[in-house]
């Protein structure tokens, strides 16, 4: 699968899961995990203001993120992680700046 077709589906199945807690946007990006295996790097992004998911909820999402993508044949294991944008609201960068996943943050 293509990294664009991926973010197409998960932004679908993480707006269904998330979108009462302010989901916006997904990002995705190639990677590697702490075994240095192939890995897929989710950043959802939630709306100024949100609260923050709840634990059953953002599991939810993840697992459904997993299992959907494991059934359209994509065998690399999603890793997800949420940045509200009330977390940079008045921070000097602009919000809209990308937020990169580190090499010691890659899961």
């Amino acid at each position: 699968m293509t990294e664009n077709e991926i973010l197409v589906i998960a932004d679908e199945v993480l707006t269904r899961h998330l979108a009462a807690s302010g989901y916006e946007r997904a990002e995705l990006r190639a990677g590697y995990d702490h075994d240095d295996d192939p890995a897929l790097l989710f950043t959802a992004h939630f709306k100024l203001g949100s609260e923050a998911a709840g634990g059953a909820e953002s599991s939810a999402a993840h697992v459904a993120l997993r299992m959907t993508l494991l059934e359209k044949g994509e065998e690399r294991f999603p890793y997800l992680r949420f940045i509200y944008a009330d977390d940079f609201a008045g921070d000097e960068n602009d919000e809209d700046d990308e937020i990169e996943w580190d090499e010691e943050e890659d899961a």
